[in-house]
């Protein structure tokens, strides 16, 4: 849904010059208001670990086995405002460490 709106509204903007990217994150971990709320203690025992782990668990998931940062959503942001990307519209960037799963069949 978050990428067909963003390419909707890439469609009828780009004739204005605007510009229309999402940034998709996963799995953001530090700084996050996620942990709040019971929702480490569920997906902790939904995966069948401790609470402490979820972050180790999160990273090992992802093919360059890392955390995602909220820097890492940040640098993506940039990237898109910068003009950096100012050929870009209606896309989206996952900022997800490479979750294979998730790729476009």
């Amino acid at each position: 849904a978050q990428l067909h709106m963003s390419r909707l509204m890439a469609a009828e903007l780009g004739e204005d010059k605007i510009r229309v990217n999402v940034v998709n994150p996963d799995a953001v971990i530090e700084n996050s208001n996620i942990w709040e709320g019971g929702w480490a203690e569920n997906r902790a025992k939904a995966y069948g670990i401790e609470v402490k782990d979820l972050p180790a668990y999160y990273a090992n998931r992802t093919l360059l086995k890392e955390a995602v940062k909220t820097s890492d959503i940040a640098d993506a942001a940039f990237a898109l405002v910068s003009g950096m990307l100012n050929k870009s519209t209606g896309n989206m960037i996952n900022v997800d460490g490479g979750l294979a799963p998730a790729f476009p069949r």
